[in-house]
């Protein structure tokens, strides 16, 4: 077989494109799998925020997600394995927060938010965190099993 200059030109083109191809096939890949199994972490800037509001020290090998203010306001926090800190307003009288913790499409109540210094505290039992897909933050007027109106949504 004669073959030209220009038809192993054009082979081995191909040839790179196919391995460059399977490089970035398989960098893409790893990438998304990596973000669906490990949770976004939280900035070092705004976790120390969030420690100076409430004058308490999160350990750095403390597993935390930041909550996102999901109602147009500004409000922020964090969650721990064991608490959640909201950097949120005061709410109006008769009104109360509310800690969320999502499974699938199950809702389970966390209880209330108390009043800390610098913002909102809510301890819980981590126990109940197995599976869990979702931490949500409501702001509610009756102590129920229903969201009335979602404020602060992390996801793990």
């Amino acid at each position: 077989m004669n073959y030209s200059k220009r038809d192993v030109a054009i082979g081995f083109i191909i040839i790179i494109l196919v391995v460059v191809g399977a490089f970035y096939y398989k960098k893409v890949k790893t990438n998304k799998l990596n973000l669906i199994q490990t949770p976004a972490p939280v900035s070092i800037i705004f976790q120390e925020d969030i420690e100076n509001s409430f004058k308490l020290d999160i350990p750095d090998d403390a597993n935390t997600i930041e909550l996102k203010d999901v109602s147009g306001g500004n409000g922020r926090g964090i969650a721990t394995e064991k608490e959640i800190l909201a950097d949120i307003e005061d709410p109006s009288d008769n009104y109360f927060y509310q800690g969320w913790l999502q499974k699938n499409d199950e809702l389970i109540s966390l209880g209330q938010l108390q009043i800390a210094k610098g913002g909102w505290l809510l301890e819980y039992d981590k126990s109940k965190l197995s599976d869990a897909e979702k931490i949500i933050i409501s702001f509610e007027r009756v102590f129920d099993n229903k969201i009335e109106k979602k404020i602060l949504e992390g996801s793990f």
